[in-house]
């Protein structure tokens, strides 16, 4: 058995550790990414020294428009690399903001932590309250004449109810045989025998000779005799019942006064007090998760190159690539007198296999740093549906061991969903019960003190 409170700690070890997972493997990303990038950067520079052989090849103003691409080219490095100075600041800063609420969520954590150990004080000192004033009260007359008047008006109630349901049952067994014949059916029609009954001599004379036929006035009392018992009975209870909810809010009235003056309304005060204060931390917990969700998303696609100013300069350094295909480099290596330009195309080529060859590497980083990124938000969507339902609770429990501890390790090797995950602590919450009555004030006393939904 695990308590709520126990659970909900393994539940923030958990996220402090996916957490935790989420920085390195953005890191790993970053340095794949930096990689492609030296490999853009070596393209670039093979690229300018076939430029600067072609140049020699082009004096006599023969290909001057291919001499114009290639100094296009040059203009296109320059702006990458001034995009790529700033790459390496624009990304530490965000970063470095990153870090920054971390530290927030952690300064957080540690304060719910504090925060909780208040509340479960609290309740702890009204529970011991509580239950004080209620031994005093098994001992005063007054409210143990009330205690046992309610106790007799509830098994009363219960015995009329009984009784109703018993009358409800015969009126439907045994009042099944009138309704079904079809002579008796037609004089109750026809209000035979009462006052409002109107007809014809000739069909009065014919009604009464079906009457004497069927001996129907012996009948029609006893219908409506099993027709009338139900619906007294059901008077009845309902009196009796009134009469058990007047004694109960005699008696919780009663109560409510005895812990007011034994000075329980205080430590009542004190829990509902303790309560905000923690819900108070946890809606600032709440913002600094879903700021921290959103700047791990930004750094995703800056370290991945999607946005930023490494995103910019691969925009660019592609643009240039394309207007250069391998065929034109050949061409072009080929017209020229030395062979040092067909090393520097067979480099290219080399280069961009290796190239291709980290894309196919980083897509599975970018789908292992998706995939972890979703499983953190889950963990801290489930870390907020267990606090809203009160499953922190002092008085929720799980039974199954460490139920907890495997669910969150089957949920973070992604053989469990978030929904699943839920549904099963949901199966395995029990609530415990107070050692003091709960019942004890009615419901409106006990408000503000973090049941489990469904207590």
């Amino acid at each position: 058995m695990t308590t709520g409170r126990e659970s909900l700690h393994q539940i923030d070890a958990a996220i402090a550790a996916a957490r935790e997972k989420l920085a390195r493997v953005s890191a790993t990303a970053s340095g794949d990414m930096r990689a492609l990038t030296d490999i853009d950067r070596q393209q670039i520079e093979l690229l300018e020294i076939m430029a600067d052989h072609r140049l020699a090849y082009l004096k006599d103003g023969a290909a001057n428009g291919v001499a114009r691409g290639a100094g296009a080219l040059g203009e296109t490095d320059r702006q990458a690399q001034d995009l790529l100075s700033k790459h390496d600041g624009y990304l530490a800063s965000m970063v470095s903001k990153r870090t920054a609420t971390e530290a927030e969520i952690t300064r957080l954590e540690t304060a719910r932590r504090e925060a909780e150990r208040k509340l479960f004080s609290a309740i702890a000192a009204h529970d011991e309250a509580a239950a004080a004033t209620h031994a005093r009260l098994e001992q005063d007359e007054t409210y143990a004449g009330r205690a046992a008047a309610l106790e007799t008006a509830n098994a009363m109630a219960e015995k009329a109810a009984g009784k109703l349901e018993l009358a409800r049952e015969d009126r439907q067994a045994k009042g099944a045989a009138y309704e079904a014949d079809p002579l008796f059916v037609y004089l109750r029609d026809r209000n035979y025998g009462e006052r409002a009954y109107r007809a014809f001599p000739l069909f009065a004379a014919l009604d009464g000779w079906v009457a004497g036929l069927i001996n129907y006035r012996n009948h029609k009392l006893n219908y409506a005799r099993l027709v009338e018992i139900p619906e007294r009975l059901a008077e009845h209870v309902a009196r009796m019942r009134e009469e058990a909810d007047s004694l109960a809010s005699s008696l919780e009235a009663l109560e409510r006064e005895a812990m007011e003056a034994d000075g329980v309304g205080a430590l009542r005060a004190t829990v509902e007090q303790a309560r905000q204060e923690l819900d108070a931390v946890d809606v600032a917990l709440e913002a600094g998760e879903r700021e921290h969700g959103q700047l791990a998303s930004e750094i995703s696609t800056v370290a991945a190159g999607a946005s930023g100013p490494l995103g910019e300069a691969r925009t660019l350094l592609a643009q240039a690539m394309r207007r250069l295909s391998m065929p034109d480099l050949k061409a072009l290596a080929a017209e020229t007198a030395t062979a040092e330009d067909d090393r520097l195309v067979d480099a290219l080529v080399r280069l961009r296999r290796e190239r291709l060859e980290f894309e196919e590497e980083q897509k599975s980083a970018a789908a292992v740093l998706d995939r972890q990124a979703r499983t953190l938000s889950e963990l801290e969507d489930l870390r907020r549906r267990f606090k809203s339902a009160r499953f922190d609770s002092p008085y929720s429990e799980f039974t199954g061991g460490d139920l907890i501890g495997i669910l969150l390790a089957e949920m973070m090797g992604g053989r469990l969903s978030r929904d699943d995950f839920w549904r099963r602590i949901e199966r395995a919450h029990r609530t415990r019960r107070r050692d003091w009555d709960n019942d004890m004030g009615g419901d409106g006393w006990r408000g503000g003190f973090g049941l489990p939904d469904g207590w």
